[in-house]
Order: structure tokens, then C-alpha cells, then sequence
């Protein structure tokens, strides 16, 4: 009983637990029913949150991506003006530095023709100390020569003085018997007292005439004396105000190059570049075992500068053919041209000159490519220039038209009607044509003597271009070859028939020869010069011109006994 009772109980309790559970159960998957429901709801809400959320985080991005690219843009443009600043603040960094480097080198240009100055004023002065010297030497011989003639006029204004005294007492007396003598001419000559003093008068006119006279000339050799101390005393202040630059090399040029690859690339296949090179510029281009180098050699400056100009060119862009050459060459000639019109206008602004026509001005620049004896044209002018104004000033003269006189006045030399006729001549005539003052133009035609000197200003130019071309160094020309060739002229004229004396003046310049009056006719005397020029001609070099004068003269001699 109580057995069947436990298992009931526990079938109860068992079915109760099941029931339970299964209750339990139930509800659960009720609950979680509800829960996924719940769940889901909350998803789908969390879901459209999020995509609000989502529209609105990308609104707020796109706002904010915007406006960090509108200050992005903003910087962006901020940097690329700083960057154009600093380009340009580096644009004039470099112009400046540029600037700064051509003003150092032409400091160094200037300080090392200041050395050159230098070098050569030390020489001056060493030759000025040797003069001074000798000058005090001879100052103390006329100290000496003074002395003794003080004294020698002491003893004599002592002897005056005692002449004076013994002239005065004497003067008295005559005086007395002259107013005598008056009373008594008076009556002997039947002379008024008022007709005998206009007599006197006449006398003592004609007497005063002659000793004045006398004084004028003794003035005028004063003046003489003084005039001469004083051209000398210009010309040495001038000399000493101004040194002279040296002459540039007046027959090669040299061409730098980066390496010995060059050479054969500049000579080309069987040298055709060579031969091409030499016949557009008419140098003789030399390459040989010259190292880092290659020489340009001409006696012609001009040609000598566009060959070098040229080579450089073509070395730097190092397509070295004969069509090519043709191009760099013709290049070169029109860069050089511009050149010589700067150099003009340079050297104007250099010497403050100005109001000169533009042909002039490109004849004074094409000067830098011409010489004279070794010495450069231009330097010569220029220095010419300058010693005309120190001596126009010492003189109180216009030192500017002095040293426009000084400039022009070789310019007929880079002409080629210079080969005609003598460039003074037509230097003159173009000062003429373009508008010079006549004063100038009669400067540079008269330095040589072929016209007269109307003005002071024609003997100042004469004397400075002789003082810039005599100086020392000036002009390399050995004296054995000038002594050489004026010898060679006079020997030319001396052969021919009928000539007696020959001789070579004017430096070179001009051969005087003198015939026989009874072998040489007049009509042949012209025929004689014009064989002699033509044989000069031929037969010699020699720089300019020389003119050939024939004189025939008859001379009778009588003697009176």
C-alpha cells in the first residue's frame, strides 16, 4: 500500500514535472517568440536610426570635407603666391648676384689695369727723378752764376749810385747854362722860346719812338722766354696727370676648351671644318699640341674677334659642321656689329661726350679692332682724348671740345677711303658731313700738317697724339726695322736716274726727293714721283701711306767782288 502510494506519488510528481516543464517550456518559447519580436522591431528601428544617422554623418562629412577643401584651395593658392614670391624674390637674388659678380670683375678689370698704371707711373717718376736730378744739378750752377752776378750788380748799382750824385751836380749846371743858352739860341736863331721847345719836342719824340722800340723787342724775347716755360710747364703737368694702358695682344687670340676631344671634332674629317672655318673668317685657325687651348691667328683685329666669337660658339653648342660654321660665323659678325656700336656709346659715356651722330659713334666703337704700330686705336684716342683736356684746361680753353678733337681725330684710319688719300683729310671730311664744330674738324685735319691750323685746338691734338705714341711701350715697332724701312725708301728714289738726294720725313710718312735740274725735266718730275710711290708700293710694308715730293729747283750762283 504504501508501495503503491510512493509510485503514485512519484508518477504525480513525475507528471507534474513534465507538466511543468512543459508549461515551462511553452511559455519560454512564447517569450522567446515575443523576444525575437521585440528584437526585430528594435533591429527595424535601430536600423532606420542608423540610416538617419548614416544620411546624417555623410551630410556633416561632405560639409565638412567641403569646406577643409575650400581652405585646402585656399592654402594651395596661398602656397603657390609664396612660391611665385620666392621665385621671384630668387629671380632677383640671382639678378643681383649677377650684378654683384660683373661689378666685382670689373673691379677686378680696373684694379688690374691700376697695377698696370702703377707699374708704369713708377717707371715715369724713376725717369722724372733722373731729369729732377740733373735739373738740380743745373739749379745749383745758377745759384752759383746768381750769386756772383749779385754781387757783381751790387758793385755796380755802387758805381751808379756815385754816377748819379756826380750827374746830379752836373745836371744842375747844365741847367743854368741851358737857360743861358736859351736867352742866347733865342737871339742867334731868331727863335721864339715856345717854336725852339716844339722843336725839342719833335726831337725827343722821335727819340722816344726808337727806345720804345727797342723795348718792345726786348719784350717780346721775354715773352718768347716765358712762353716756352710754359708750354713745358703744360706738357709735363699733363704727362703727369695721366698714365697710359697697354696695348692688346695685335696678332692671336686664344680659344679655351673643356678638353682635347674638341680638337678633332673642330678639325673634322680630312679637315674639312678647318678649311671651311678659314675661309668664312680669312684666320688661320691653328690646332695643335696647345693645351686646353686653340689659337685664332689674324693681323686684321675685326676678323680676328668674329673667328674667336664664332669658335666659341660652335664649341658650346658642339655641332661642328661647314654648314653650320657658315651660320655661327654670320652670327658672330652681326653680335660684333651690336658690340662695336656699344663699345661707341661706352667710350662717349666714359669721356662725358655726348650729342654725336650714330655713324661716328659706330666709327669710334669698329676703333677697338683697329691698330696703329701695335698700339690700339681706341686706347690711343682715349688717351689722346684725356691729354687734350689736361692740357685745354692748363690753358683755359674748352676741355670738352679739346677731347672730342682728341677722340675723332684718327677715325680716318678705320675708313677705307683712308687708302686714297690721308686719314686726317678724311677724318676731316666726315666730322664734316655728320655735323662736327668746325673748330674740330679743322683739329683732326690739320694733326699731320696736310691742312692749316686755324685754332689752338689743332696744335693740342698734334702734340698729344704724338705724346700717347712716343711714350714708351706705346707702339711695338723694333728701331732696327723703322731705321730699316726708311733706308729701304730712300734707296728706292736714289735709284733712279736723275736723282740727287732723297730723304724719309715725317716718320715714314713722307719721301722728299730732290733731282737734278739738268737731267730731270718738269714734265718728268711728276712721271719720277708716281714710279718711285708704285715701286714703294711693291717692294715694301709699311703702315698708312707715304707721299712721294719731287723738287727740280735751279739755283745760279754769282759772286760780287
Amino acid at each position: 500500500m504504501d508501495g503503491m502510494q510512493a509510485v503514485l506519488l512519484l508518477l504525480t510528481f513525475g507528471a507534474g514535472l513534465s507538466i511543468a516543464w512543459l508549461i515551462s517550456h511553452l511559455n519560454a518559447r512564447s517569450t522567446l517568440n515575443q523576444a525575437r519580436q521585440k528584437a526585430s522591431s528594435i533591429l527595424t528601428l535601430a536600423e532606420e536610426e542608423s540610416e538617419s544617422l548614416r544620411e546624417k554623418v555623410i551630410i556633416d562629412a561632405k560639409s565638412t570635407l567641403d569646406h577643409e577643401r575650400s581652405e585646402l584651395d585656399s592654402n594651395k593658392a596661398a602656397l603657390n603666391q609664396e612660391r611665385e614670391a620666392l621665385e621671384r624674390d630668387k629671380r632677383r637674388l640671382k639678378l643681383k648676384s649677377d650684378r654683384q659678380r660683373k661689378k666685382l670683375n670689373n673691379r677686378n678689370r680696373r684694379l688690374t689695369k691700376k697695377q698696370d698704371v702703377l707699374l708704369e707711373a713708377t717707371q715715369i717718376i724713376e725717369l722724372l727723378q733722373k731729369e729732377s736730378e740733373k735739373v738740380n744739378h743745373q739749379t745749383e750752377k745758377l745759384h752759383t752764376e746768381v750769386a756772383r752776378l749779385s754781387k757783381d750788380a751790387s758793385q755796380r748799382l755802387d758805381r751808379l749810385d756815385a754816377q748819379k750824385r756826380g750827374l746830379d751836380s752836373r745836371e744842375a749846371r747844365v741847367k743854368a747854362l741851358t737857360h743861358e743858352l736859351v736867352h742866347k739860341l733865342e737871339g742867334a736863331a731868331d727863335l721864339t722860346q715856345d717854336e725852339a721847345r716844339q722843336h725839342l719836342r719833335e726831337e725827343l719824340v722821335e727819340k722816344a719812338r726808337e727806345d720804345i722800340s727797342l723795348e718792345l723787342v726786348e719784350l717780346r724775347d721775354q715773352a718768347q722766354i716765358t712762353a716756352k716755360e710754359e708750354a713745358c710747364k703744360v706738357i709735363l703737368t699733363t704727362m703727369q696727370r695721366l698714365a697710359s694702358d697697354e696695348a692688346e695682344s695685335h696678332s692671336v687670340s686664344v680659344v679655351p676648351i673643356t678638353s682635347e676631344d674638341v680638337k678633332g671634332r673642330v678639325i673634322g674629317r680630312e679637315g674639312r671644318n678647318v678649311i671651311a672655318f678659314e675661309a668664312a673668317t680669312g684666320v688661320d685657325l691653328l690646332v695643335d699640341d696647345t693645351p686646353g687651348a686653340i689659337v685664332v691667328s689674324s693681323f686684321d683685329p675685326y676678323r680676328r674677334e668674329v673667328a674667336r666669337t664664332a669658335l666659341s660658339n660652335l664649341i658650346r653648342d658642339g655641332r661642328i659642321h661647314p654648314a653650320s660654321i657658315e651660320r655661327f660665323v654670320a652670327k658672330a659678325e652681326e653680335t660684333l656689329t651690336d658690340e662695336i656700336h656699344r663699345t661707341g656709346e661706352r667710350t662717349l659715356l666714359d669721356l662725358k661726350l655726348r650729342g654725336m651722330h650714330k655713324e661716328l659713334v659706330s666709327i669710334v666703337g669698329k676703333m677697338k679692332y683697329r691698330t696703329s704700330y701695335g698700339q690700339n686705336l681706341l686706347n690711343h684716342s682715349i688717351q689722346v682724348a684725356n691729354l687734350c683736356s689736361i692740357m685745354a684746361s692748363e690753358m683755359g680753353l674748352d676741355s670738352r671740345m679739346a677731347r672730342r678733337s682728341g677722340l675723332l681725330h684718327d677715325i680716318g684710319k678705320v675708313l677705307q677711303e683712308s687708302n686714297d688719300q690721308p686719314h686726317a683729310l678724311v677724318g676731316m671730311e666726315y666730322c664734316k658731313r655728320y655735323g662736327e664744330h668746325h673748330l674740330i674738324c679743322n683739329a683732326v685735319g690739320s694733326h699731320h700738317d696736310e691742312t692749316e691750323m686755324t685754332s689752338l685746338y689743332a696744335p693740342i691734338v698734334q702734340v698729344c697724339d704724338a705724346i700717347s705714341g712716343a711714350r714708351p711701350g706705346a707702339r711695338h715697332i723694333r728701331r732696327d726695322e723703322y731705321i730699316e724701312r726708311l733706308q729701304d725708301m730712300e734707296a728706292i728714289a736714289m735709284s733712279f736716274d736723275g736723282v740727287s738726294m732723297a730723304y724719309a720725313i715725317q716718320g715714314g710718312r713722307e719721301l722728299r726727293v730732290i733731282v737734278q735740274y739738268s737731267k730731270v725735266s718738269d714734265e718728268r718730275t711728276r712721271e719720277l714721283a708716281v714710279n718711285i710711290s708704285t715701286r714703294i708700293q711693291d717692294e715694301l710694308t709699311y703702315p698708312g701711306q707715304v707721299n712721294v715730293t719731287v723738287i727740280r729747283e735751279l739755283r745760279k750762283t754769282s759772286v760780287a767782288r
